[in-house]
């Protein structure tokens, strides 16, 4: 599978020349994700039609047929509808205008179909997944995007680089192809194991694309581990000790005799 995909060299470089930052990383991310469903779609395929050949429940078998054959020989417009998806919702995402940014009310799960809820697990288990194994990279290419806005941070629903988008626009991809709840959620599971390969590539070009155009975040903080600031302390004046042997002898005795509390002075003999 990496002998197909992450080879987006060409497409970074293209990216390098885009005034804007943010639509090179737009674009980038975008053409990169549709260029790799569609070099996956053939394997993809493969995996549907051996799943529907030992699959012993009718419906399910059906369901991963009717996938097969809506990928089958169409994974150019799949990409196409994946890309267009995409630079849709990275726009959307930065305004908070996004529908998709909105989490699912725990109550709505209780009353949603068996198709759905299946879908809604398996597409926030893979990004859960892929946001846990692309930590340090999602960190460095938030942060550099939020230096390009002026914004100190990123909430998640404002975010358009956190796998979850990747996982929901490759979902729309198969709506818009014409798939019904079960067959999308067959197509979803079937792409899964490669979305684990194609999601850190995407990372990696990203922040290399930012890193060659000098977009470099001065972080405030370091990854997995909190800033301590610590305030300098003014020297303490040092005390000036007395050559003569008479004053040095009185100095003495004025400390020993606050050390007794006030009780009685101690003679010294020099």
């Amino acid at each position: 599978m990496k002998r197909v995909i992450g080879k987006h060299d060409a497409r970074r470089a293209a990216a390098k020349e885009e005034p804007s930052p943010i639509t090179a990383l737009r674009d980038l991310l975008a053409i990169s994700l549709a260029a790799d469903v569609a070099a996956v779609a053939p394997m993809v395929c493969d995996v549907l039609r051996d799943q529907a050949i030992v699959e012993k429940n009718p419906a399910r078998r059906k369901a991963q047929r009717l996938a097969l054959q809506q990928i089958e020989g169409q994974g150019g417009a799949l990409a196409l509808d994946v890309a267009r998806a995409y630079r849709e919702r990275f726009t959307t995402r930065l305004t908070q205008q996004d529908p998709m940014a909105r989490t699912q009310p725990i109550d709505d799960l209780s009353i949603m179909d068996d198709s759905k809820l299946q879908r809604v697990m398996a597409l926030d288990s893979c990004a859960a997944r892929l946001r846990e194994q692309c930590a340090i990279e999602i960190f460095h290419l938030s942060a550099r995007l939020s230096e390009m806005l002026g914004r100190p941070s990123l909430a998640d629903s404002g975010n358009p680089i956190l796998p979850r988008l990747f996982c929901r626009c490759l979902t729309q991809g198969f709506k818009d192809l014409g798939m019904r709840g079960e067959q999308r959620f067959e197509a979803f599971m079937a792409f899964s194991p490669a979305l684990l390969h194609i999601v850190p590539d995407l990372y990696s070009h990203a922040n290399a694309l930012l890193v060659e155009r000098n977009v470099l975040a001065n972080f405030s903080a370091q990854y997995g581990r909190p800033v301590t600031r610590t305030t300098a302390r003014a020297p303490e004046p040092k005390m000036q000790i007395p050559k003569d042997p008479k004053a040095l002898a009185e100095l003495l005795e004025r400390l020993l005799a606050g050390s007794n509390g006030g009780r009685g002075r101690t003679s010294l003999a020099l």
